[in-house]
């Protein structure tokens, strides 16, 4: 009896431990097929987890990520920059001019915060629902007209 007690405590205590540790979540997606429900996926992360740890975007040799703050409710975003890309893969002269025009800092300078990435990187605002979903928006934009994904591209999200 002392045995089967002692083997129930242990069992209850390694479920705690694994209720409370979060796992990765990872999520595909088909880009046009499934763009709506990829929208809805993405702005109910956000909204849900304000300080969130990381959320990768991942696709054809790409990675958009996303951190969230809590505190200044805000998210950190980062575009792989060329240094972390084959030859075939880097951004041409324009791309790079495309990105920068959605006020993403360039890799390895100063962002307005001080911050230095080897990554193409921007903050956004995260205090209203309409703030998550421009972060939304601007992502879609920047899949189409920088990375010009194309119908059935498998996106790869992690959190």
């Amino acid at each position: 009896m002392k045995i089967i007690i002692g083997v129930l405590i242990v069992t209850i205590g390694i479920l705690a431990l694994l209720k409370k540790r979060n796992f990765e979540k990872i999520k595909t997606y088909k880009w046009e097929t499934e763009k709506e429900k990829f929208e809805k996926d993405f702005t109910e992360i956000l909204l849900k987890n304000p300080n969130l740890e990381y959320l990768i975007i991942e696709f054809d040799s790409y990675y958009i990520q996303y951190k969230g703050f809590v505190k200044s409710k805000e998210f950190y975003t980062e575009i792989v920059s060329n240094e972390f890309l084959n030859e075939n893969k880097k951004y041409s002269e324009n791309k790079i001019e495309e990105i920068l025009n959605l006020e993403f800092s360039k890799p390895n300078e100063k962002d307005n915060e001080g911050n230095i990435s080897p990554n193409y990187s921007k903050w956004y605002k995260s205090e209203t629902k309409n703030e998550i979903e421009f972060i939304h928006k601007e992502l879609t934009r920047i899949l189409k007209s920088i990375f010009n994904m194309k119908n059935g591209t498998e996106i790869k999200v992690r959190y």
